[in-house]
């Protein structure tokens, strides 16, 4: 009808009109909902892709052929199940991007042919703490077309897995709670679970946050310290074997006989991406919670201030505020005071004060009768701690 037509009409120039008040680079028209099995793009847009779960990275990785995946051969592989990615401008390379992208958790029922969850095999439960953790890989990209090229074996691409050694750094480094029979010290973390977001850090390392570590560990119930416990319940450990039964493969998952593993799990850790050789480090000063993300940000004065967010219901806000400031440039000096930024300084909290009636603010995500869930806020101080 005409008044259909006008309607549409009326519509489309109102669309127009709010893409021209869009940031360039988001001027388009959306794609429309639909159910197409197939990777649907917006009018002027095209889409290709990069790197896919097994792509050989590394040197002496073999081509991906999931009827002969080993635990090897993954550690060589890009990993599984992509979540923050970061894009990295290469110094001296123009037309190069180094991508460091987080593998946060594995699908073993749709990785494996006949997965038996409750009989995984000792070659599978490898596979999959391969297939965790970060990929460190080199692009190559065409301008023209705006696409990506992984560049397989480059000298600077890198896996880090759940088998990676850490170096624990911070206030907690040493912590007797982070102490375990295969690490007297309690400075030393094998892997990194579960990385949700992240962030890149003005001094070029990548953040990476490690958000739900409890779903890895059996056994929480056999727990006899009361303080272990605790904290054991507020992160929605259960009770039992774990989901993918680790624990049969390595005694670190099994917290009736190393209850303080799941301790070394729940940082933001740090990894430099320029320096393959280099070791990534769990930093205490940032707190242990469920990670959502780690954004840095500068204040004036060039203190490094990071954002952070407790993906755990019900949870918090946090920001950490570095004692010290960055120092600029890329001499060894920098970069060494650099290194040591995110570990001292203030964590805080964010405690809101909503302006609405308190008995409408229910968890539900209900709107109150106001409308809009706001009011203020202010930021506690919960602990300032150094590496002494």
């Amino acid at each position: 009808s005409a008044a259909s037509g006008d309607a549409a009409a009326t519509a489309g120039a109102a669309a127009e009109a709010e893409q021209g008040k869009a940031a360039r680079g988001l001027r388009f028209s959306p794609v429309a909902p639909n159910t197409e099995d197939t990777v649907v793009t917006a009018e002027g847009h095209d889409q290709n892709v990069v790197l896919r779960w097994g792509d050989p990275i590394l040197r002496g990785a073999p081509a991906f052929d999931p009827a002969k995946q080993s635990g090897k051969a993954q550690a060589g592989q890009f990993g599984y199940n992509n979540d923050y990615m970061a894009v990295l401008d290469v110094p001296g390379e123009r037309d190069h991007q180094l991508l460091v992208v987080n593998h946060e958790y594995t699908d073993e029922v749709l990785m494996f042919a006949g997965y038996d969850p409750e009989n995984p095999t000792r070659e599978q439960a490898e596979i999959a703490w391969a297939a965790h953790g970060l990929s460190v890989v080199m692009t190559a990209e065409e301008r023209r077309l705006g696409r990506l090229t992984a560049v397989s074996r480059h000298q600077l691409n890198r896996r880090i897995t759940a088998t990676t050694p850490f170096e624990v750094t911070g206030p907690a480094a040493g912590s007797e709670l982070l102490r375990t029979s295969a690490d007297r010290s309690g400075k030393r973390v094998l892997g990194t679970l579960n990385n949700c977001g992240g962030g890149i850090t003005p001094w070029g390392t990548v953040l990476s946050g490690e958000e739900n570590f409890n779903q890895y560990f059996a056994n929480p119930d056999k727990v006899t310290d009361p303080t272990v416990k605790a904290g054991l319940k507020r992160y929605g450990f259960k009770d039992g074997a774990s989901e993918r039964k680790w624990e049969r493969f390595d005694d670190r998952f099994d917290l009736a006989k190393e209850p303080n593993e799941a301790h070394r799990f729940g940082w933001v850790i740090e990894v430099d991406p320029f320096d393959p050789e280099s070791t990534p480090r769990k930093l205490t000063a940032l707190g242990r919670f469920k990670h959502e993300a780690a954004e840095p940000r500068l204040t004036t004065d060039g203190r490094p201030v990071l954002y952070m967010g407790d993906d755990e219901k019900f949870d918090y806000f946090y920001k950490f505020v570095s004692a010290k400031r960055m120092m600029k440039g890329n001499s060894r000096i920098a970069r060494e005071h650099n290194r040591t930024l995110l570990d001292e300084g203030t964590l805080y909290v964010a405690k809101f004060t909503g302006d609405s009636p308190s008995a409408e603010i229910d968890g539900t995500g209900k709107l109150p009768t106001d409308g809009e869930f706001d009011g203020a806020g202010e930021w506690i101080p919960l602990a300032s701690g150094d590496r002494s």
